[in-house]
């Protein structure tokens, strides 16, 4: 992934999503959800908890399948692909670093799996480290990083797989206020500078008016409505999608 220092223009189509449904354990959590990103673009997933926002993320990045539905990326139908293949990364709230580690080698795992050798992928590694201004801490056990750090290492693990699509669940919910800013800060940031294409995950409203292009809302396993902040707060499709921003409006 090639950074780029200057703003990009919204593309093509780069995720489209076709009356996707997932059953699991006879529950149906998504049903029939239609959804579209642009390349470049960010976007926050927002709704209620138990809205299917999470479970949307998984399927996506191949963790859970497909019941009926389509799932293209790039104009490409990965509904079968196994999850290393699709392109898809996702950043969990608990991060899921490796503790056997360190934290260049985390960052580094991707890489590995790549079959890119040793040498040049902890140089690799040192990189990305220096972009979520984590320089010079390759050498560092997981367990000596704050929480913060934490997830500043799992971002940067991230873009080491130079996904074509970045999954963020829930990032920042596990940080206290003054390092969820300074996150989402440079998510932000890092959005722009690589050109990725992003969904985050959120159930703070705030947090993703205030960070996406565009926001989807989210209520039963459907999407209710998707525009940019502006039109869902002065346009809201229904009554729900009114009173879930009735705050927002202050």
């Amino acid at each position: 992934m090639k950074a780029h220092t200057e703003n990009v223009k919204k593309g093509d189509i780069k995720l489209q999503i076709n009356g996707l449904s997932v059953e699991l354990n006879g529950t149906v959590i998504l049903d029939e959800l239609s959804l579209q990103l642009h390349e470049y673009e960010f976007l926050s997933l927002l709704g209620p908890s138990g809205c299917g926002k999470s479970t949307l993320l998984k399927t996506i990045g191949g963790i859970l399948p497909v019941s009926s539905g389509e799932i293209r990326l790039d104009g490409e139908l990965i509904n079968s692909k196994p999850a290393y293949r699709r392109g898809a990364v996702i950043v969990f709230q608990d991060m899921r670093l490796f503790p056997n580690m360190n934290v260049a080698e985390n960052v580094a795992y991707p890489l590995r799996v790549q079959g890119v050798k040793k040498a040049d992928r902890l140089v690799r590694a040192e990189k990305y480290l220096e972009h979520v201004k984590l320089g010079g801490l390759g050498a560092r056990r997981i367990s000596q990083l704050s929480g913060g750090q934490q997830q500043r290492v799992a971002l940067a693990r991230a873009l080491a797989a130079e996904p074509k699509l970045l999954l963020l669940d829930e990032p920042f919910s596990s940080l206290d206020e003054n390092l969820r800013e300074d996150m989402r800060q440079l998510v932000k940031d890092l959005h722009r500078e690589f050109g990725m294409t992003t969904i985050m995950v959120t159930h703070d409203r705030q947090e993703a008016l205030s960070m996406a292009d565009r926001v989807a809302i989210m209520f039963d396993g459907r999407i209710a409505q998707t525009g940019t902040p502006e039109e869902l707060i002065e346009s809201p499709a229904d009554e729900r999608v009114s009173g879930y921003f009735g705050s927002a409006k202050q």
